[in-house]
C-alpha cells in the first residue's frame, strides 16, 4: 500500500517557526508516496531505497546523504532495527524534488506512515 504526504509553499515569512512570526503558507496538490516492504527472510537485513520521484537535475545526488540520514531518523524513531531485519521502501508521486516545496518533509512523512502501517502501529 502506498502512503502519501503533500508539499507546501511558504509565500511570506520563511522563518516563521524560528521567530514565531506571521507567515503565509499554502499546500500544493502534488505529493510523495511511499511503499514499505519488510523482509521475512532470516538472513535479510539492511536498507534498500528506490527513489522514483521526479527531480531537478542533480538534486537527488546533492541531497543523498541528507535523505538517508532523515530516513534513518524516521526508521529509528519507529523502533525498526535494520541490523536485524531488511526493509525496502519505494518513493514515488508527482511532487518534484526541489528546494522550497517540502519534498524532504513529504518524504519523511510518507515513510513514517508507510513504515508504521507495515509494523502494525
Amino acid at each position: 500500500m502506498n502512503f502519501e504526504a503533500y508539499g507546501k509553499l511558504i509565500l511570506f515569512g520563511e522563518h516563521f517557526v524560528v521567530y514565531k512570526a506571521p507567515a503565509l503558507v499554502g499546500a500544493v496538490s502534488a505529493s510523495t508516496t511511499c511503499k514499505v516492504e519488510i523482509s521475512d527472510a532470516e538472513w535479510s537485513h539492511g536498507l534498500l531505497i528506490e527513489d522514483n520521484r521526479p527531480a531537478i537535475p542533480g538534486y537527488k545526488n546533492d541531497k543523498a546523504e541528507e535523505m538517508l540520514a532523515a530516513s534513518n531518523i524516521v526508521i529509528k524513531h519507529l523502533g525498526f532495527d535494520v541490523t536485524k531485519k531488511g526493509i525496502q521502501f519505494t518513493l514515488g508521486g508527482d511532487l518534484c524534488c526541489v528546494s522550497g516545496i517540502g519534498a524532504s518533509a513529504a518524504h519523511c512523512v510518507s515513510l513514517a506512515r508507510a513504515l508504521a502501517d507495515a509494523m502494525g502501529k
